[in-house]
């Protein structure tokens, strides 16, 4: 065991690393290293080490705390995921998804790392698969549908928490962080001839929906995550996951 560290009344915890370098991450520190860790926690960086071997491990068991709040969220929404209404499951799932990557938005860049063999990761395989077999497709045939799934539920996910670090540095938009500006620009008259202008206003408006609308954001990201959900069945007799 380590020896105590001067101010301190408990020793140093692998999961004390993770959350404080989480907080840091959350307060925009940047990606904490193994130096600042050591200096927040009041130890010495040879501390961090008897945990940790690298600064990508912390990180690493920061982002697992992320996906402990996704997985508390979806099992404390159903009695039992299990026996739940497996679309309703999906869907909870890929709304806690979002919710916990726009809340911890600059550690979310990592969620695009190949995922390392946990428990985590093994309960979710575990669960997903009970909920695609209780819907009727299994083996092989789970694979596109659960790629549409997580491309979309996750994609969406990584671009919301994206785009916010991304306007932040790039000082886009006005003094309260939404939007200077609607239309961006007049096409060519043209090209404008070729499409309605509602039409062309509508989705103009919808390219900035999370910044001045987040809940209508978040009705749109469940509304055509329950449509890609419907879509499994149909697509699995058509032949969709043999294209």
């Amino acid at each position: 065991m380590t020896r105590m560290a001067r101010g301190r009344d408990t020793h140093l915890a692998r999961e004390e690393i993770a959350a404080e370098a989480l907080r840091q991450f959350d307060e925009g520190s940047g990606d904490p290293s193994i130096r600042q860790l050591a200096t927040a926690l009041g130890v010495a960086p040879s501390a961090i080490y008897h945990h940790f071997s690298s600064r990508g491990e912390i990180i690493g068991a920061a982002l697992d705390l992320v996906w402990q709040e996704i997985t508390i969220e979806v099992a404390t929404a159903f009695d039992d995921p299990f026996t739940a209404d497996p679309v309703e499951v999906l869907v909870t799932s890929g709304l806690a998804t979002r919710r916990a990557f726009v809340r911890h938005y600059r550690i979310a860049q990592y969620m695009a790392a190949i995922p390392q063999a946990d428990a985590i990761r093994a309960n979710t395989i575990a669960l997903t698969a009970n909920l695609f077999e209780r819907m009727g497709i299994s083996g092989e045939d789970a694979a596109t549908p659960f790629h549409a799934y997580a491309t979309y539920a996750l994609g969406t996910s990584l671009f919301a928490a994206t785009r916010q670090i991304a306007n932040q540095q790039l000082a886009v938009g006005g003094p309260d962080g939404k939007p200077g500006e609607r239309f961006r620009s007049v096409p060519h008259p043209a090209l404008a001839s070729q499409s309605n202008e509602t039409t062309r206003a509508a989705l103009d408006e919808i390219m900035d929906l999370s910044a001045f609308d987040p809940q209508r954001d978040v009705e749109l990201f469940e509304f055509n995550l329950r449509r890609i959900i419907a879509t499994f069945d149909a697509e699995l007799l058509a032949g969709g996951a043999q294209a």
